[in-house]
């Protein structure tokens, strides 16, 4: 129950602007008129305050736990800080209001206007929010976790950062809202509307989409994997670095040609297949497998293939500029004349890999495994070749300048006319077991 200290606070504010209640018999305030009235850090709580008028009130860090507040009008209204858990605000007015790190655990939100209001880190977990209207509101870092937003309106809302997960989505509208780095794990959104929706870095494992509008949607970088897509719309949607693994989509799933294939890489690899001059740049296709692939002439720009497959690989003519090779099998692939400068092949396998004539001026090479490569007419400027294996590889014409070679494994390197290798430095290559022919 209220204290009495604040009942008698709000008893003289009903007596100040010249109303009755029958406060001191029931605590029922329905109705009453306390536009502007301060009552910041009160207990109110069990208060009933159905149909009450408390625009631009202010209730600051106050105590309104199981408060009702049913079809009251508390519009523009400071709330920020109070605790709300239980409190009943069944079709509230709170267009406009400061609920900055309000608490409302278990509040019964339905149908409520929250219309251009400021939830910044508040609490809402566990809530009804069934048809609530939150067009415009400031989410920001709100935690909204397991909560029941069936029909609830977010169009034009910022949700940066706040974590929705486990909550039940559908029908939701989040049209043109901005979701950056929010977490969607687990949460049902079927047949919700994405349309132009911003989830940049969105984490939606496990979500489920299924009838979901992401047309136009920019989820570039997001977690989709072991999402379900059946019936989705993803027309035009931003798909970068988008995590595809496991996803579920059927015949009705509308999703481009470029991430339809991306998807089915993903989750049943292109081993052998034939896929010259394909575009797939800026995808993830972490851990595809596709070796023996023919991927001539392809376009790979930006694309995470770590820990992907590509032994006896066709990659002549790629493009693989700034793309991630960390920790990929590439073993015997053929990579001539592809472009792959900026290229991260930290740790990745290369044995017997022929690169003749291969543009990797700035990439990293750290601890890559090289033995046995062909690396006639490479370009390797400011190339980083630290520690990395280069026993028994050809270097023959390589362009060397300011290529970092400290730690690399030299026996039987096979190097001659290289751009970049002084007098010095070659005695001190050979010193390391490095070979040096003028011809080969």
């Amino acid at each position: 129950m209220a204290n009495q200290k604040s009942l008698d606070k709000l008893q003289k504010l009903i007596h100040d602007t010249g109303q009755t209640s029958n406060q001191k018999l029931t605590n029922n305030f329905t109705g009453i008129t306390l536009k502007f009235a301060d009552l910041s850090l009160c207990d109110l709580n069990d208060i009933n305050f159905t149909e009450a008028i408390l625009k631009d009130a202010y209730l600051l860090c106050a105590n309104l736990k199981r408060t009702n507040f049913s079809n009251s009008d508390l519009s523009h209204a400071n709330l920020s800080g109070a605790i709300m858990w239980f409190a009943n605000l069944n079709h509230v007015n709170l267009k406009s209001a400061d609920l900055r790190g309000v608490s409302l655990i278990s509040a019964n939100l339905k149908g409520a206007n929250l219309e251009n209001a400021n939830l910044w880190r508040s609490e809402i977990t566990d809530a009804q929010l069934m048809q609530a209207n939150f067009t415009k509101a400031n989410l920001n870092r709100a935690n909204l976790r397991n909560t029941n937003l069936t029909d609830a309106n977010f169009s034009y809302a910022q949700l940066d950062e706040a974590n929705i997960s486990e909550a039940n989505l559908t029908n939701a509208n989040f049209s043109y809202a901005n979701l950056t780095d929010v977490n969607l794990k687990d949460s049902n959104l079927e047949g919700a509307n994405l349309f132009k929706i911003n989830l940049v870095r969105g984490k939606l494992n496990r979500a489920n989409l299924e009838g979901a509008n992401l047309e136009g949607a920019n989820l570039e970088g997001a977690n989709l994997s072991d999402t379900n897509l059946n019936d989705a719309k993803l027309m035009n949607a931003n798909l970068n670095h988008v995590n595809f693994r496991g996803v579920k989509i059927n015949y009705a799933t509308k999703l481009d040609d470029k991430w339809y294939l991306v998807w089915d890489i993903v989750n049943h690899g292109a081993y052998g297949r034939n896929l010259n001059g394909v575009d797939l740049e800026y995808a993830d296709l972490k851990g595809a497998n596709m070796g023996n692939a023919n991927l001539a002439d392809a376009n790979f720009r930006y694309t995470n293939f770590r820990y992907a497959n590509f032994s006896n690989a066709n990659l002549t003519n790629s493009n693989l500029t700034n793309t991630n090779l960390t920790d990929v099998n590439l073993i015997k692939a053929n990579l001539s004349n592809s472009n792959m400068q900026g290229t991260n092949l930290s740790n990745t396998l290369l044995f017997n890999a022929v690169l003749t004539g291969a543009l990797l001026n700035e990439a990293k090479l750290l601890k890559a495994q090289l033995c046995d490569a062909e690396l006639l007419n490479a370009k390797l400027k400011m190339a980083n070749l630290m520690d990395a294996n280069l026993k028994n590889a050809k270097l023959l014409k390589a362009d060397l300048r300011e290529t970092n070679l400290e730690g690399a494994e030299l026996e039987g390197a096979i190097f001659g006319e290289n751009l970049g290798i002084t007098e010095e430095m070659k005695q001190e290559l050979i010193k390391r077991g490095a070979i040096f022919a003028d011809e080969y």
